[in-house]
C-alpha cells in the first residue's frame, strides 16, 4: 500500500555518511588483521544512527569483541546484531550475537546502533578486536593476547518483555509443508512507513514521521501476539548505476539490522521491494508499462541478487517477496503488456533468489499478481505462477515453495476513504446510514474463497499481506468497535480458507491512522483491535 497517510511529513532527515577504513587485529598466534568501516547512517538533533562493519583480513575467528571510545561523550542507546557494554561516557565494547560470531578470512560481521550526543558527533579514531590494537594490515602478533571478558551489559536498557534467545541460522534446506507454513506465520503485522519511506527518492526510515525502529517496539509487537512481521523496503536512490546496480552498503546493512530485530526474537519475517514500483514516488523505476523494460529487468535482477545473497544463510522463518502493489496505475481491467511484465518480474525474482544458493534454494518465496488484487490474480486476466526450476532437489517434488500475495481493503469507503460518511461495518452496525452498501462478510468470504480455489488447493499458500481500516472515531465514537469487527472477520475468514494475514500499520495514530502501537514509546494504542486479531 502507498496512498493514505503513507507520507506524513516532507522533512528530510539529515543523512551523514562518514566511513573510515580502520584495520583491527584478530585472534592470536597467526597472521591476523581487520578493517572496520564505521558509518553514521543518519543524524538528528541529539541523536544518530551508525553501522559498523568488521572485515577479517586474517585467519578465521570464532567470537569477536570490538572496542572503541567516543571522543565527545556520545552514548549508545540501542544496538542490534550484538551485545553492548559502555563504561562511563566513552569506552564501548560490542560482542557478537549468538549467530554471527564466526568470521572467515575476508569475511565480515556487522552491527548497528542508535546513539545520543550533545554538541558534536566525531567518528571514533581507533578500534580493537579481541583485545589487540588496530594495525592497518595483516600482522603476526608477538604474543597471544587474551581477550578481556566483557561484563554483563548494563548500559542498554533491558526491553520488556525479555527478548527470546538469538536463534542460530540453519544450513540445511528449508522444510515444512504449505499447511505448516501458514500455521507458523500465524497473525502478522506490517512495519509500514519505515524502510519504504523516502525523501525525493532517497530511502530513509524516519522520512515519513516515524521514529527510528527499536528493539523495544519489536518486543511489544511480539508480546501482543504477532508471529510475523512484514517489512516493506524501498531501494530507489540507494541503487547505483548500470551495469552493476550496486545497493548502498549502509542501506543494505540497515535492512539486515531491522530484519534481525524480528528474526532474532523468533519471529517470521517478510521483506519485499515496495516503493520502487509506484509511479507517484520520485525515482521509481519498476514500472510495468514503461519503455526500456530490458534495463528495468536487469536492474531488478541485480538488486534482488544482492538482497538474496545477504540473507541466504537465514532459515525458513525469512520469506522474500518479489514486489508490492505493481500495476499500470489504472484501477480498471489490467492491461497488456503490463501484466506480462509483472509475470516476468516474478519469474526473474524466483530464478535469481534460487541461484544465490544457501537456504534460498528451498526458501518460501512470495509473489503477487496485478496490484495484489484478488479478482485480477485469481481470474482469467493473465497472472502466471512462476516456474521453480532452480529450487533444491531436497524439496519433495510434490511440495511447493511459492506462495501468493494478495491485499484486502474492501469496502474502501469504510477502510480507507478519508471521510466521516461510512464508519460502521458488519452485522453489528447500529446505523444503516453509516454502513457501506457492499463489501460485508458474505463478500469477504466469497473473495477469500477465490484464493483458496485458485491457489491453496493446488499447494500454493496465500498470504493476505495487508488489510485494515483507518481511525474515524472523530466522526463516530463507536468506529473502533467496527474496525475490530472487520479485523476479526478478515482473520477468521482467511483462517477458514487456509491463508495467513498481516495487518497494515503505518505508524500513524489519530484521525485516519492505521496504527496499533505508538512507535516512540513502544506501547499499545489499539488493544481492542489487537484482541480481535488474536481471537480466531
Amino acid at each position: 500500500m502507498f496512498s493514505l497517510r503513507k507520507v506524513l511529513t516532507a522533512t528530510a532527515a539529515a543523512l551523514i555518511a562518514v566511513t573510515g577504513s580502520i584495520a583491527v587485529t584478530g585472534q592470536a598466534s597467526a597472521a591476523a588483521g581487520c578493517r572496520v568501516d564505521y558509518t553514521v547512517t543518519n543524524q538528528w538533533p541529539g541523536g544518530f544512527g551508525a553501522d559498523v562493519k568488521v572485515t577479517n583480513l586474517g585467519d578465521p575467528i570464532s567470537g569477536w569483541d570490538v572496542r572503541f571510545s567516543f571522543a565527545a561523550g556520545q552514548t549508545v542507546s540501542q544496538l542490534w546484531n550484538g551485545a553492548v557494554t559502555q563504561s562511563g561516557a566513552a569506552a564501548v565494547s560490542v560482542r557478537n550475537a549468538g549467530w554471527n560470531g564466526n568470521i572467515a578470512t575476508n569475511g565480515t560481521a556487522s552491527f548497528g546502533f542508535n546513539g545520543a550526543y550533545t554538541s558534536t558527533n566525531p567518528v571514533p579514531s581507533a578500534f580493537t578486536l579481541n583485545g589487540v590494537a588496530c594495525t592497518g594490515a595483516p600482522v603476526t602478533p608477538t604474543s597471544s593476547p587474551t581477550p578481556t571478558p566483557t561484563p554483563t551489559p548494563t548500559a542498554s536498557p533491558t526491553p520488556t518483555p525479555t527478548p527470546t534467545p538469538t536463534p542460530t541460522p540453519t544450513t540445511g534446506p528449508v522444510t515444512g509443508t504449505a499447511t505448516q507454513l501458514v500455521a507458523d506465520l500465524g497473525k502478522g503485522w506490517n512495519l509500514g512507513n519505515q524502510l519504504e519511506a523516502n525523501v525525493n527518492g532517497v530511502p530513509s526510515e524516519t522520512a515519513w514521521g516515524n521514529p527510528v525502529i527499536t528493539s523495544a517496539l519489536i518486543d511489544r509487537v511480539k508480546a501482543s501476539g504477532f508471529k510475523t512481521i512484514r517489512i516493506p523496503v524501498s531501494y530507489l536512490g540507494k541503487i547505483g548505476s548500470a551495469p552493476s546496480y550496486t545497493v548502498d552498503a549502509a542501506w543494505l546493512s540497515r535492512i539486515q539490522a531491522v530484519v534481525n530485530l524480528a528474526y532474532d526474537r523468533g519471529l517470521h519475517v517478510i521483506i519485499n521491494m515496495h516503493g520502487d514500483g509506484y509511479k507517484g514516488v520520485s525515482g521509481s523505476w519498476l514500472i510495468c508499462d514503461a519503455s526500456g523494460q530490458d534495463a528495468i529487468k536487469a536492474k531488478y535482477q541485480k538488486v534482488w541478487q544482492q538482497v538474496a545473497s545477504t540473507f541466504k544463510g537465514y532459515d525458513g522463518r525469512l520469506i522474500l517477496e518479489s514486489m508490492n502493489e505493481n500495476f499500470d496505475g489504472q484501477y480498471g481491467t489490467p492491461t497488456q503488456p503490463c501484466y506480462s511484465n509483472i509475470n516476468a518480474y516474478n519469474q526473474t525474482f524466483v530464478d535469481t533468489v534460487r541461484q544465490t544458493g544457501g537456504n534460498n534454494t528451498s526458501r518460501w518465496l512470495l509473489v503477487p499478481g496485478w496490484n495484489t488484487n484478488i479478482d485480477y490474480t485469481t481470474g482469467s486476466y493473465g497472472f502466471v505462477i512462476p516456474t521453480d526450476q532452480y529450487r533444491s532437489a531436497a524439496v519433495p517434488s510434490a511440495e511447493r515453495r511459492i506462495m501468493i500475495s494478495v491485499h484486502y481493503y474492501d469496502p474502501w469507503d469504510f477502510t480507507g476513504t478519508e471521510s466521516g460518511a461510512i464508519t460502521q461495518w458488519g452485522p453489528n452496525a447500529t446505523d444503516a446510514s453509516r454502513k457501506s452498501t457492499w463489501g460485508q462478510q458474505d463478500f469477504m468470504d466469497a473473495q477469500l474463497k477465490k484464493t483458496y480455489d485458485a491457489f491453496t488447493v493446488k499447494g500454493y499458500p496465500v498470504f493476505v499481506g495487508e488489510y485494515g481500516s483507518i481511525d474515524k472515531t472523530n466522526f463516530d465514537a463507536t468506529n473502533n468497535k467496527y474496525r475490530a469487527d472487520y479485523a476479526r472477520a478478515l482473520v477468521t475468514t482467511a483462517k477458514k480458507y487456509g491463508a495467513a494475514t498481516a495487518y497494515w500499520d503505518n505508524g500513524y495514530n489519530g484521525q485516519y491512522g492505521f496504527a496499533l502501537f505508538d512507535r516512540s514509546s513502544a506501547t499499545v494504542t489499539q488493544q481492542g483491535i489487537i484482541d480481535a486479531i488474536m481471537a480466531p
